[in-house]
């Protein structure tokens, strides 16, 4: 096969689709009218398009649909699993606000951590000993890592499974 056959073969799907420069597709037309075997890769390029759309698409199965939607709806979530833990976090958070005991009780926590606050600076800057930690302190501090971490694992369900709540 000639150097000009190899051009001529590379180029013959542009000419099909008409892609080529007036100047160009004249000249491959000029080989092809000289040249038999790069006339019979032409008229296979050519026909390719018709023989491409005369072929049908094959049917879908009958249980094509069903089977897509059977899947898709067993990865749903139920709404007693994705909204179960906002149950867990209001009773944490109703536990936390009976600590609080209202007003007094939040003024109460304020100034609480307000001195152990002021302890612990003591303490980093040398003037006092560590402050023993309140077990009521403790107890809340428990509540709202509870909480933090309940929060977290709800917020991660809705993340993971929010556009395909059912």
């Amino acid at each position: 096969m000639a150097a000009s056959c190899v051009r001529v073969r590379d180029r013959l799907e542009a000419l099909v689709d008409g892609d080529l420069d007036p100047a160009i597709a004249a000249a491959l037309r000029a080989h092809l009218a000289a040249c038999a075997a790069c006339r019979a890769h032409h008229a296979e390029a050519s026909s390719l398009p018709s023989r491409l759309a005369a072929i049908r698409a094959p049917e879908p199965p009958e249980n094509l649909v069903a089977g897509v939607l059977r899947r898709v709806g067993a990865g749903r979530v139920g709404k007693l699993r994705l909204w179960g833990p906002l149950s867990v976090e209001a009773a944490l958070l109703l536990v936390a606000l009976w600590y609080v005991s209202g007003v007094e009780g939040l003024y109460a926590l304020v100034e609480r951590t307000a001195s152990d606050a002021g302890a612990l600076l003591s303490w980093g800057a040398g003037l006092a000993e560590p402050p023993a930690a309140p077990t009521g302190d403790a107890f809340l501090l428990l509540l709202c890592g509870l909480l933090l971490v309940t929060t977290l694992y709800h917020l991660a369900l809705l993340s993971r499974h929010g556009p395909r709540l059912s």
